[in-house]
């Protein structure tokens, strides 16, 4: 099997305790040839201090950075990594030891895909108390353009993609994901401006994360209020920037909002009237918010 090096991607904040868990998942990784690079905007030195051990090795690079947002910090690590692949995964996850082989066999389906995304699946909790937003698909996907964007739904915190891919799209929109001012959505506007631009996404069940991000039930709205308003905003960029394809994508996301589940599971389908609103109100504010229309990101 081939063996090209990998980066895996790692951001987090003020979460000294579960990262821990995280990275010691990620360096039992059977794969060869892997770099972990770790970025830290935390408001303290916990997280420092809890990853000494860690940091200490040849296979982690630890960056404590005073900037804001998870688009920020890949963007950053992305950069200047020299691996031509790249993983990601949250720092409330943990990765089994064969996820980064499969990834890399994910991406040799064909020499056109640009992002591969897996599964995110909830570890065990108490249901009744909350939940643990997840993703979890049963078969593979090959999503050759962005009329096949609707069948290809991952997160993040189960991801890789090519740095080439990246380049050609300048990166995350960092006004995009957690930490930035339309707090979500960076994945799904990464994934469509890559269909846009000729790149294949793949999904698959083969490659799989476990998510020990636990919720309440009144944690659970402001995390799903937070998801769409995103999402609005990620949809109200592409049409200010004259994307019109994104409109197939708009009309299966009214459907599910009408008549499915949202792509990510909450553990319940959230009420249709908390998602509509907390869409529209991101929708707006994107309207509102200038973009460029060369790059394809909204200005800081």
């Amino acid at each position: 099997m081939n063996t090209p090096p990998i980066t895996v991607l790692v951001c987090t904040r003020n979460r000294a305790d579960s990262i821990l868990n995280t990275v010691r998942t990620i360096l039992l990784n059977e794969y060869p040839d892997f770099r972990l690079a770790i970025v830290d905007q935390s408001e303290n030195d916990l997280t420092e201090r809890a990853l000494q051990s860690f940091i200490r090795t040849p296979h982690v690079h630890y960056l404590k950075t005073s900037t804001k947002g998870l688009s920020v910090a890949r963007n950053l690590v992305i950069e200047n990594s020299h691996s031509e692949f790249i993983a990601t995964t949250d720092d409330d996850c943990e990765t089994p030891r064969n996820w980064l082989e499969e990834l890399v066999t994910a991406f040799s389906l064909n020499n056109r895909v640009g992002i591969v995304f897996g599964n995110t699946l909830a570890a065990p909790h108490n249901r009744q108390a909350g939940f643990i937003p997840a993703y979890n698909m049963n078969r593979p996907f090959l999503a050759r353009s962005i009329r096949d964007k609707h069948r290809v739904e991952g997160i993040s915190a189960c991801m890789g993609l090519r740095k080439t891919v990246w380049q050609r799209l300048g990166g995350f929109d960092e006004m995009l994901g957690a930490g930035a001012l339309f707090n979500a959505a960076e994945e799904l506007d990464f994934t469509i401006r890559a269909l846009c631009a000729g790149y294949y996404v793949y999904e698959t069940p083969n490659v799989a994360v476990i998510h020990h991000g636990f919720r309440t039930w009144d944690q659970g709205e402001a995390l799903i209020k937070g998801y769409l308003y995103g999402i609005g905003a990620m949809f109200a960029k592409h049409l200010k920037c004259g994307y019109w394809s994104v409109i197939h994508v708009l009309l299966h996301l009214a459907w599910r909002w009408a008549f499915g589940h949202p792509a990510v599971d909450f553990g319940h389908r959230p009420p249709r009237g908390i998602r509509l609103n907390a869409f529209v109100k991101g929708f707006l504010e994107g309207l509102r918010h200038p973009v460029n229309k060369t790059s394809g990101h909204y200005l800081e």
